[in-house]
């Protein structure tokens, strides 16, 4: 067995074959070959980082886990095979994704907890509509995915909170997948997001533009929010295209908002503060 202790770094750069585990004590372990930590279970109480040349290089263990304090690293490019993936209380699983395009990781069973710190891909273009937002494979698991992460960091911060864009964390129907999905803030307290959800629309500069063609529906209230209603800020467009059904009223209070439907208003009161542009052949009632 290996057991890792003191403050500095030890790099395993072999396809090892030591079969009675592997523990981090103190400081951190590297591994850079996808054989290196043996075939025994990993027991990581300080700082595991698995970075491999590439994904056909996967890292296959037994029994992953993570405790309070310390974190797992799942460098760009690598992925994890394991038995079992435990993340404990307290625990960090950073994930960079910018050079994945299936799952980082694959498990029979997978316990979750802690955080969650993802880098995902920098965006090659401004994101200028609902349409343009993306959806990033984290974990496959071959039977249901037990509990949760407690947060979500974006590149180790965390995200802005007035920022109508998030990521959240979302499981599929069977809790066998997990993904990272960049959504609408509107909907972040469905999910396990990174900021709280709300309902304003800040587009700060003149020549942004923001185009939304998913519907905006009424959602469950928290502290800061309604659930109900659409703010307008910043000298920026947006431009609303969908049948929305949202009750609380539009507030323009800077820049341009487009209505490109004749429901796109919802329902509620319309305070027009800075530029209503009503761009639709239909009659507008939004009583």
């Amino acid at each position: 067995n290996v057991v890792k202790q003191g403050g500095g770094e030890l790099t395993l750069s072999n396809n090892n074959s030591y079969s009675g585990g592997t523990t981090i004590a103190e400081g951190t372990l590297t591994a850079t070959a996808g054989g290196a930590l043996g075939s025994g279970n990993i027991d990581n109480r300080a700082y595991l980082k698995l970075d491999a040349a590439s994904a056909s290089d996967p890292f296959i263990v037994a029994d992953l886990t993570t405790h309070s304090g310390a974190t797992v690293e799942i460098g760009a490019g690598s992925t994890l095979q394991a038995n079992t993936l435990t993340q404990q209380d307290g625990s960090t699983l950073t994930a960079d994704l910018t050079a994945t395009s299936g799952p980082a990781i694959r498990a029979k069973n997978v316990n979750l907890d802690g955080t969650l710190n993802v880098a995902s891909p920098a965006s090659q273009e401004p994101i200028r509509s609902t349409d343009d937002l993306i959806s990033l494979a984290l974990i496959e698991s071959d039977n249901a995915i037990s509990g949760d992460f407690d947060g979500i960091t974006i590149n180790g911060n965390a995200m802005n909170p007035d920022a109508f864009i998030t990521v959240v964390g979302q499981k599929n129907v069977n809790d066998t997948h997990y993904d990272l999905v960049e959504t609408l803030t509107w909907y972040a307290d469905r999910y396990n997001a990174a900021i709280d959800a709300h309902g304003t629309f800040n587009l700060a500069d003149a020549d942004d533009s923001f185009t939304v063609n998913t519907v905006l529906e009424n959602v469950d209230a928290n502290s800061g929010w309604n659930g109900q209603s659409l703010t307008k800020t910043g000298a920026g467009t947006l431009i609303l295209n969908a049948e929305n059904t949202y009750t609380g009223g539009t507030l323009i209070s800077d820049g341009t908002l487009v209505a490109s439907n004749v429901e796109a208003l919802g329902t509620g009161d319309i305070t027009d503060n800075a530029v209503l542009e009503l761009n639709t052949g239909g009659d507008f009632d939004n009583a």
